[in-house]
């Protein structure tokens, strides 16, 4: 008789653990999916933002080449920190919707060179958030900004020029195809790698400087207020 009362409370016991887990396992899934819905509206906006930012940043040309290319105040700043902010997949549907937005008054030949100087060209800016730190890890950190911080330094470089080379190439092969009879005697490729990298490297430089900048001044911040608390401590 013992025995059978001992194997039903092992029975019901057992059961109240199984429910235990299978509540614990839901609370689990509705915090993830949180986590989940805050992560996507957090990136629409933020995106949304830098997208108007690079945008309106494009506008100011510091110096503009004579077919086209300008040197502006880091327009693609605000591009590469939402990539690395929020990874790869989301930063490619960034920066796709920013190239939509340089054919405004954009030199359209045709389709080719469409593609080229203008969808191909600024949505591979979007290869800078494979540089972004894993997606675990920026979960967690609610302000955007703040991500920068989880990078490595050499990691931001790395992403700033990975995206402003593959910008390069694309127009590269633009400059090379239909910009040729501006090269005169030059050859081709030679006229369009220094008339593309001419102002793609100081743009480049730029924005590379302003990123590292700001990673450091806010490992700066964090140990000072690390030390503050220690000290009223």
């Amino acid at each position: 008789m013992s025995n059978d009362l001992k194997n039903d409370q092992e029975i019901v016991d057992e059961q109240i653990s199984i429910a235990e887990q299978k509540k614990r396992r839901a609370e689990e899934q509705k915090a993830s999916e949180r986590v989940k819905n805050r992560e996507m509206i957090l990136s629409i906006a933020t995106g949304g933002i830098c997208i108007a930012l690079s945008y309106v940043l494009s506008l100011v040309k510091l110096y503009e080449m004579p077919q086209g290319g300008t040197i502006t105040p880091a327009s693609m700043l605000p591009l590469i920190f939402f990539c690395l902010s929020f990874g790869a997949k989301k930063g490619f549907c960034a920066t796709f919707v920013y190239s939509l937005l340089q054919l405004i008054g954009g030199y359209l030949m045709n389709f080719p060179q469409v593609m080229l100087d203008y969808i191909v060209a600024f949505t591979l800016i979007g290869a800078a958030g494979f540089f972004a730190a894993s997606a675990k890890k920026r979960i967690e950190v609610k302000n955007p900004i703040k991500r920068l911080k989880l990078i490595k330094f050499w990691r931001i470089g790395a992403g700033v020029f990975v995206a402003f080379a593959l910008r390069f190439v694309s127009h590269l092969l633009s400059g090379v195809i239909f910009y040729a009879e501006y090269a005169g005697d030059q050859n081709p490729w030679v006229y369009s790698t220094l008339y593309n990298g001419t102002f793609l490297l100081v743009e480049a430089a730029i924005t590379a400087i302003i990123l590292i900048g700001v990673s450091i001044a806010l490992g700066l911040l964090r140990v000072k207020i690390v030390s503050e608390d220690k000290a009223s401590k």
